[in-house]
């Protein structure tokens, strides 16, 4: 996968599921509509942990495996017959050594969701978004219907030529449909209800905070915040009255030294948190910012406590 990085010294590899999976269909077994695509695959995650970076929703479901999704220090188990609604962002997946997963995805644009409640506006029940319904990541209720639909998805790989696109959209109309008829999962109704009446555009302030810490592209950036890459450089800047570069630099050198003065953490655990490439290169950029290695800093932050 190429893509042309934003130049903030660092190149810690954040995975693009959706570009990966829809460019490398060698990876998956996967069925297009339009903007909608629908894998399903055995995730080939190695490290322990992954960053990883989807542009728009997606809905899933675990047919074995165990993976927990990581975001702004919650944590969503993921495990076999669980279904997620996961929102468009960044976030980290971590692994048990030797643990498999396989999972089916649909991936959902914005502009999808909205349109499918609107037409559907007088069979969905109105439901306020409540601020604990926001979450990035919604854990789904399964009944006996959504169980019934994803096993009906399974034979659509299988067979010689792909269904026409018409029917797959019928699928994923079902799909979501389905879910959001379960009285349990009135938190996705909720969210699908607010996305359909307005912009749930986050602010470019809110884009960078939540997601300083994860090497995307400046287009990527921008993409989360909804807006042209042009546009995001001019709000950046009029906002931060730096460069996104100097600025990602900073966050993540405050966010470093908070981690060494008031956690346990190691070394190598604070390198990938803070979306350093490694360690080495970590404590070359700290030791110019600071004066001191990180090991360095910590022993004297810890002479000072006594």
């Amino acid at each position: 996968m190429t893509s042309i990085l934003l130049v903030i010294e660092l190149h810690m590899p954040v995975i693009n599921i959706y570009e990966t999976l829809n460019n490398f269909p060698g990876l998956a077994k996967k069925l297009t509509c339009k903007d909608l695509l629908f894998t399903q695959y055995e995730c080939p995650q190695v490290e322990r942990e992954q960053k990883f970076y989807v542009e728009c929703s997606f809905i899933g479901y675990v047919i074995s495996g165990r993976r927990v999704f990581r975001k702004e220090e919650k944590t969503w188990e993921l495990s076999e017959g669980t279904c997620v609604f996961v929102r468009k962002g960044t976030h980290i997946a971590e692994k048990e050594e030797g643990e498999g997963w396989c999972v089916m995805v649909f991936f959902v644009p914005d502009n999808f969701l909205k349109q499918l409640i609107n037409d559907n506006r007088k069979n969905v029940p109105m439901v306020q978004l409540s601020p604990a319904e926001s979450e990035h990541v919604l854990i789904l209720d399964v009944n006996e219907i959504s169980r019934s639909f994803f096993s009906s998805m399974i034979p659509y790989f299988t067979q010689t030529s792909p269904p026409p696109e018409h029917l797959l959209e019928l699928k994923f109309k079902e799909l979501v449909l389905s879910l959001i008829s379960n009285k349990l999962n009135k938190p996705l109704l909720s969210y699908l209800n607010t996305l359909s009446r307005r912009d749930l555009h986050p602010t470019v302030e809110e884009v960078m905070q939540n997601n300083f810490t994860f090497n995307l592209t400046l287009a990527e950036y921008a993409k989360l915040a909804c807006k042209s890459t042009a546009t995001f450089k001019r709000e950046f800047k009029r906002l931060f009255n730096d460069s996104p570069a100097k600025w990602v630099t900073k966050k993540r050198m405050d966010m470093a030294k908070s981690l060494l003065e008031n956690t346990d953490m190691t070394i190598t655990s604070i390198t990938f948190e803070c979306g350093f490439e490694n360690q080495t290169h970590f404590s070359r950029v700290f030791k110019e910012k600071t004066g001191s290695t990180p090991v360095e800093f910590r022993s004297r932050m810890k002479t000072y406590d006594r």
